[in-house]
């Protein structure tokens, strides 16, 4: 007789997600899902553990010196140079300990990391985009029901200005260009306004990137976009349900492109194959 089975050499497994709607979506999530939903199975459903790239670890903790700048603007406390210094060193160090190793090569690597990290951070502290008068909000987390999305929108707004600006900070190693920064983080851009708007009914007047670079002479780049038309949120709320209904049905395949060359899971992605049913005959 003829038994059919499921064997393949390689799958996925169930999420934690899989057959049932997630709690929410963000835009870093749907971003990351339609960018390769495989890369995306390998960090946030398996949760295979990588050494930390350096790049992402001096980001990470100049995100949160910034913050710490912010939160004191908010508050009214200490925002001198080197408070915000102290905060750095120790969100790097932080970091260190609390996220598992960083890919540097050895101590001297380290500490060029760490003394690059405080030139962009005073560099920032050191421009017009400092910010002078009291932030809205910092590190705004919302959740929100928006309509055409099955699930509801989550976001964390790095600032939001007194003119209801939403700001994202960005670290990068090169000078960026507007017309393609803005549109690389156009899904991103847009959630926020959704969501400002869901919650508090104000149309923000732009939406803003900050962009620290850290090239020999560290740079501060604003770059700012128009608010979305009624064109650009159907756009991204449709990729946005695009990536829930990937989730959902549990659908994670390897997308190539040129991100391959720096992706840390090329080993976990050569192992995969698609799952397909198969038939043995059984005698």
């Amino acid at each position: 007789m003829i038994a059919t089975v499921t064997d393949p050499p390689f799958t996925t497994g169930l999420s934690r997600w899989a057959c049932i709607l997630p709690d929410h979506i963000s835009p870093t999530a749907a971003k990351a899902y339609l960018g390769c939903s495989l890369r995306f199975y390998f960090e946030r459903v398996a949760c295979i553990r990588k050494a930390t790239p350096v790049a992402l670890h001096l980001g990470k903790a100049v995100h949160a010196a910034l913050q710490a700048f912010h939160l004191a603007r908010w508050r009214g406390t200490d925002d001198s140079p080197e408070a915000i210094a102290t905060a750095f060193d120790k969100a790097f160090t932080d970091l260190e300990r609390d996220e598992g190793p960083v890919n540097f090569d050895d101590d001297a690597e380290r500490e060029k990391c760490r003394a690059d990290g405080l030139r962009v951070v005073a560099a920032y502290l050191d421009s017009p985009e400092a910010m002078k008068e009291k932030p809205r909000a910092v590190e705004v987390l919302l959740k929100e029901d928006i309509p055409g999305l099955s699930v509801p929108l989550t976001g964390a707004m790095d600032l939001v200005e007194g003119s209801f600006t939403p700001v994202d900070f960005k670290s990068a190693a090169a000078k960026p260009d507007p017309g393609n920064a803005a549109f690389d983080h156009e899904i991103q851009l847009v959630s926020y306004q959704l969501l400002l708007e869901a919650a508090t009914g104000e149309s923000p007047p732009s939406l803003d990137l900050v962009f620290v670079v850290k090239t020999k002479t560290p740079q501060v780049i604003r770059v700012s976009s128009p608010p979305a038309d009624a064109h650009r949120k159907h756009r991204v709320i449709a990729l946005l349900e695009t990536a829930v209904e990937g989730i959902v049905s549990n659908r994670y395949n390897p997308q190539p492109g040129m991100q391959c060359s720096w992706c840390q899971y090329k080993n976990e992605c050569m192992a995969w194959l698609p799952s397909q049913r198969q038939e043995r005959r059984v005698a």
